[in-house]
Parts: structure tokens; sequence; C-alpha cells
């Protein structure tokens, strides 16, 4: 693994900002003609509580940005999405809810419940399901990586084939939280995230392999990481996979690091 600070380069810099809010974890998609930015907007109000919104700003340049669109109800926030075609489809969570339910739509636009409760505490027996990432086949059979944090704090792994109403869950028994996956072909991936050794209450940002027909993961790489750690990107190009992620383990200070791991291809052998 290597890790080089002087390959990227800020060519363009834009400020997105609202008055009174926290702007939250901001997630990058593409419909294919437009750069597409949602964030999760906070707002404290009177008698102390928070008014929570979904947000979306869209460009064309990478330069010049859209006005926000707001989308969604409060309290629930879509973490992420991914587009099928001409929708997006994307998981939203509810904490008090203990509810999972998925999203269709252009969050430039609207989002739709699409699927009610695809996963919850009341049917699957399992609590607070939460941050998610979704990716699609070219047949449109899509897979999902799903964070707990409860009871058991177990990871989980759904399918669903079109029309998205009907899902299948497989606990993976480990804890990953802020996942992200690629897919290397239709049934292995490669899938990162915050992991805990429960332990040592240690915290890192790890990297897994996973086989989608054994239901296994085969950790391949700890990355430096340590404390507040998570919330990575991968980008594979070539025989390159790039991960962007943040930790703290230097200095206690949150700062984002990008790690670049090689033999990719390999893992498909």
């Amino acid at each position: 693994m290597t890790i080089d600070k002087d390959s990227f380069k800020v060519r363009h810099k834009t400020v997105l900002s609202e008055n009174n809010a926290d702007l939250r974890d901001p997630k990058f998609s593409s419909n294919g003609n437009r750069l597409i930015l949602t964030v999760y907007a906070k707002t404290q109000i009177e008698g102390g509580q928070a008014q929570t919104q979904m947000q979306s700003y869209f460009s064309t340049t990478g330069q010049s940005w859209s006005g926000k669109n707001s989308f969604g109800k409060n309290g629930w926030w879509l973490w992420n999405h991914d587009w099928f075609g001409s929708e997006a489809y994307g998981f939203a969570y509810n904490q008090s809810s203990n509810t999972l339910s998925l999203y269709k739509g252009d969050p430039t636009r609207t989002m739709l419940l699409h699927k009610n409760a695809a996963f919850c505490l009341n049917k699957q027996g399992k609590g607070y399901p939460n941050e998610s990432t979704i990716l699609f086949d070219d047949e449109g059979n899509a897979s999902v990586f799903l964070r707990r944090d409860a009871d058991t704090f177990s990871a989980q792994f759904g399918t669903s084939k079109p029309p998205y109403t009907k899902w299948n869950w497989h606990d993976l028994g480990i804890y990953i939280g802020g996942p992200a996956t690629v897919a290397l072909n239709e049934n292995l991936y490669i899938v990162a995230g915050r992991h805990v050794d429960w332990s040592s209450h240690q915290f890192t940002t790890k990297i897994w392999l996973f086989n989608s027909k054994t239901k296994t993961l085969s950790e391949l790489q700890t990355l430096p990481s340590g404390g507040d750690t998570s919330y990575p990107g991968l980008v594979i190009e070539g025989d390159n996979l790039y991960v962007s992620y943040y930790s703290s383990h230097i200095d206690n200070e949150a700062r984002v690091y990008m790690a670049c791991l090689t033999g990719i291809s390999e893992l498909t052998n």
C-alpha cells in the first residue's frame, strides 16, 4: 500500500452553505450528465428540538452549482443512493422507529417511498439499521451493505431483484460502520468501513473482500487509522484501488487520507 500526498491537487473550490444549518455527510452521485451532491441539513428550532431535512445540489460542470432542493421527511436520513437507469434508489433510516425504508426517484427533485420497512426491528428482530451502500449490476439486481448500532451490532448484506419490494438479508457477524463497496464481478465485492475491536474498543478502518455466494468476508487491509475514523470512498482504476477516508490516529484531529492498494485484479483469481 502506498500513500502519495502530492498526487491530488485542488483544481477548483466551491462553498455551499446555509444559514443556521449544519450540512452533514455529503455524498456524490452521477446520473450520466449531472454531478449530484446530497447532504443532510440539521437546524435547531425553538424548544431545543432539531429540524432535519435531506437536500441536494447539482452541477453539469463541477464548477457552478444549482441552488438547494429539499426532499424527504423530517427525521429520515437518506444516507446514500445509486442510479439504475433513470431512477435513483436509496435507503433512508429513522432511529426512533428502528426502521430502514427504500426510496426511489431523483434527489434533485423528489424521492418517494418505494418499500416501507425493508429492514426493521419488528420484522427482522435486529435493531437500529442506519448507514448503507447500495449498488446494481447490469441486470438491475440490487445489493446493499447495512450498518447496525444495536443488540449484536452486526452488519447485514441484502439483495433484491426488480421491482425491489422483496429483500433477502444475511447477517455478516461483524460490525461495519459507514460501509462502502465496489463490485469486482457478479460475486465478489470490495467492502470498506469502520471496524471495532470490542475487547479493546479500538476503532480502525478496514477493507474486506466479500463473496456473495459463500457470504464470507476476508480481511484485505487495515488502513493507518484509529480513534474517530470511517466513511471510506472507493474507486477502482486499472489494477489500483483508491481509498479516501478520515482518521484521527496521528494527533487526535480528524483528517482526510488517501490510500492506494495495488494488485486488485489478482483478487478475482
